[in-house]
């Protein structure tokens, strides 16, 4: 049974026992120490009654259209960290405590009240005193004389706090169920369109072999008749100019239609379905080379300074090699979208501490940095600073977690304007 639900019974079994009390006072035989026992036992109920429904009970007094006392009741101080004297002592102080942005709304349905018109239930923020936000949700309850003037009314106070942040973590793990059924569509979508970049690549890469082979075959002949006859033109360049510049041309066709396979076969392996198995031998060294062949777009884009530092004869990481490439990936991207100019460097080092039995890989850039503030939220789902650019906050979340799955940890080190390393460090 739920929490509400049992709520709502405890609450309908005390109206029950109150009203049979109340029905036990019209009697003619009740005694006064009997009256005395029931008035009691109702006072009581009443109690329980109004914790059922509410945190605390406010309580404004009306002269004339207007507010002329504020009574808060004593669970004040467990909702908003002051007590009734307090507000006692400083009338204004319940506004002053309204969040900021909620003020004029929350001026709106009081004044309202005052005028006694009937106002729906709302929620806002308050600034408790120790700081902290809370959300409460506020039930106003007019009360008025017999010439149908209001003269009070009470405000009933539910502190929502917890609910608001549960609703906020629903809608949380909705927006990361979209975005991993967005990733997951993309994955597909990656390895169809590699498999079709694939075939004419490889036509590409066939021909040009072919065509490089017959012109190796003709040089001879082209070269004696240079010998014989002086220059001549081949597709409007002279033959001596020519000879060299076709053989580089067909030496770049290849060597580029050979990347274009390497990073079909990377993004192939990369969007492959992973079983999340954790126990892979991983050499960190080729994850790191993969990474930066698939970024290479955008690192050559964003910077004309990227270094590559490996240590050699690095140790066998037991893990999953594609999710290491997925972390690899988004530091790499993290690091080019904080650079503004290609004059600023972005590096890759590998390296491993004999001391602690660590692996430790650091990607760094000379970008914007973080600010001091936001370097302890980074990891925290959705958080960005690219909202209107290309980011969606979740490639840091991600990175952390695998990473943690992996026993290891992320490390942020930078300064706001000058750059930012992150370090994972990896212990086998």
């Amino acid at each position: 049974m739920s929490i509400e639900k049992k709520s709502k019974e405890a609450l309908i079994a005390e109206i029950k026992s109150l009203r049979k009390r109340v029905q036990e006072l019209e009697r003619p035989e009740v005694t006064r120490e009997k009256l005395q026992d029931i008035l009691r036992d109702s006072e009581q109920s009443y109690k329980r009654l109004v914790q059922y429904l509410t945190d605390y009970i406010y309580t404004v007094f009306i002269k004339d259209d207007a507010a002329v006392y504020t009574y808060h009741g004593p669970g004040c101080v467990a909702v908003t960290g002051y007590n009734s004297k307090d507000y006692a002592d400083d009338p204004g102080l319940w506004f002053e405590m309204v969040y900021e942005e909620d003020r004029e709304r929350v001026r709106e349905f009081t004044r309202k009240a005052l005028a006694g018109e009937p106002v729906p239930s709302f929620e806002h923020r308050i600034r408790h005193r120790n700081g902290s936000i809370r959300w409460i949700k506020n039930t106003i309850v007019l009360h008025k004389n017999e010439a149908g003037t209001v003269v009070s009314y009470d405000g009933l106070i539910n502190d929502i706090t917890e609910l608001k942040a549960a609703e906020e973590e629903k809608k949380l793990h909705q927006q990361q169920l979209i975005q991993t059924d967005k990733m997951a569509s993309l994955g597909v979508l990656v390895a169809g369109v590699a498999h079709e970049v694939n075939n004419p690549n490889n036509y590409i890469l066939l021909n040009a072999q072919f065509l490089s082979d017959v012109w190796k075959s003709a040089l001879p002949i082209l070269d004696e008749y240079f010998e014989q006859n002086g220059d001549f033109s081949l597709g409007g360049i002279p033959f001596s100019e020519a000879r060299q510049n076709i053989s580089d041309s067909f030496d770049g066709i290849i060597d580029g239609a050979g990347r274009i396979e390497k990073i079909v076969r990377g993004l192939k392996t990369f969007s492959r379905r992973d079983k999340g198995d954790f126990n892979q031998e991983i050499n960190i060294n080729s994850v790191v080379k993969s990474a930066v062949l698939l970024s290479n777009n955008l690192i050559q884009k964003s910077t004309a300074h990227f270094n590559i530092n490996l240590c050699e004869n690095l140790p066998l990481y037991e893990g999953n090699r594609q999710q290491m490439e997925q972390v690899m990936i988004n530091l790499l991207t993290n690091a080019c979208h904080a650079i503004d100019h290609r004059d600023k460097r972005i590096g890759v080092t590998t390296s491993f501490d004999e001391k602690k039995q660590r692996i430790i890989i650091d990607v760094y850039d000379e970008g914007v940095g973080i600010p001091e503030e936001n370097i302890n939220r980074v990891i925290d789902p959705f958080f960005t600073t690219k909202r209107n650019q290309e980011g969606t906050g979740l490639g840091l979340t991600i990175s952390y977690q695998i990473i943690k799955n992996h026993g290891g940890s992320l490390v942020f080190d930078s300064e706001d304007g000058k750059g930012t390393r992150v370090s994972i460090k990896l212990p086998i």
